[in-house]
């Protein structure tokens, strides 16, 4: 009699808590045998020193798709820690074996976004691509910053031929009103409210939400509120927007995103942070809502080439910092990340689901 009192007690539980508990475990394994996917120091890879922080773009001939990285690049000046204002350069990625992957060489006919007025003369950085199957639209989010002072806006971007340069429109500041911007994962939903969730943790330890019904037009619903800062955790310092989250078997979202904390003495002068990447499953009704979040990080600066250790790149070492990824099956993943902010990788991800 108890033991079923108990049972119907459970059901009851679950039933008002919307169904059985739900536990996310998510693993990742380095790609490519824990070699970069792109470096300089790969005779012919790059005209640029610096090819990092690049963005997924899908890519489609009728019903073969096939795959490409919008990177950021930028070239050493007076020496290794001083650079050119960054560009980003398209390049095709071959990814018929995850073990040995290869981009194509990047040139300065590469490049398809670059500063083009004071309003990005310090930079056009940071991409991050999504592409819209409805009308064929593809989506750029990327840091447009002006050098005197240093200012950051979040910016937008559209076409619908990503390698003709001349095809991309500039739409200006996604939020115009704020006064420091960057980073933004934009989540296009199948009808309206679209979603983007922004910031670097530049004003509050956290990440900002808007929302939008044009894909155009954005207003804030969450002010540096999202995934706050844990004081004692990896993220302690600094949380940033990831790529777009993506969808899971059972309709909730996976969202990566970039976080730092202090405490790891490098080379570089007065630089002691640490970039590591993390992960949330977001509600698939309401995206807003986090569902789990990970107490470790997905992915640690733990090769030399991603901490920056001679004889490698190390423009910013111990950093990791994902802002492109795509979907292979339900719940599986490939993730390209910027290693040092110097180089790329690739990473696999799997989640699994257990109720």
């Amino acid at each position: 009699m108890g033991s079923a009192i108990l049972i119907v007690l459970f059901a009851l539980l679950c039933s008002l808590s919307g169904g059985y508990a739900v536990t996310y475990n998510v693993i990742s394994k380095r790609l490519n045998s824990n070699n970069p996917v792109l470096t300089f120091q790969q005779a012919g890879a790059s005209v640029f020193n610096y090819n990092y922080n690049t963005a997924y773009v899908p890519l489609f001939d009728g019903d073969q798709r096939s795959s490409a990285l919008l990177v950021r690049c930028q070239n050493a000046t007076t020496d290794e820690y001083t650079t050119t204002p960054s560009v980003l350069a398209l390049t095709k990625l071959n990814m018929n074996n995850l073990l040995d992957m290869n981009a194509e060489p990047i040139t300065a006919k590469s490049v398809v976004v670059q500063p083009e007025s004071s309003t990005d003369a310090f930079g056009t950085e940071d991409p991050r691509v999504v592409y819209d199957h409805k009308d064929g639209t593809y989506y750029l989010l990327y840091s447009a910053v002006q050098s005197k002072p240093v200012i950051s806006k979040l910016s937008l971007a559209t076409t619908k031929t990503p390698f003709n340069a001349s095809s991309w429109v500039r739409h200006g500041p996604v939020l115009p009103d704020a006064g420091w911007s960057k980073s933004g994962s934009l989540l296009i939903r199948p009808s309206a409210p679209h979603y983007l969730f922004w910031g670097d943790s530049n004003t509050v330890c956290g990440l900002s939400v808007a929302t939008s019904n044009d894909l155009l037009n954005w207003t804030n619903i969450h002010n540096g509120t999202f995934l706050p800062c844990r004081p004692k955790g990896f993220d302690a310092n600094l949380v940033e927007g990831g790529p777009m989250p993506l969808p899971l078997s059972d309709g909730n979202y996976l969202y990566i995103y970039n976080s730092a904390r202090h405490g790891f003495p490098s080379a570089k002068p007065n630089w002691d942070m640490q970039y590591n990447v993390g992960w949330a499953i977001l509600d698939g009704t309401d995206p807003t809502k986090v569902l789990q979040r990970c107490d470790t990080p997905l992915l640690s600066p733990e090769l030399a080439w991603e901490i920056g250790t001679k004889p490698f790149l190390g423009l910013t070492p111990n950093v990791v910092f994902i802002e492109g990824w795509t979907q292979l099956g339900q719940n599986s993943f490939v993730a390209f990340y910027g290693a040092a902010d110097s180089v790329i990788g690739a990473l696999a991800i799997n989640v699994d689901i257990t109720k």
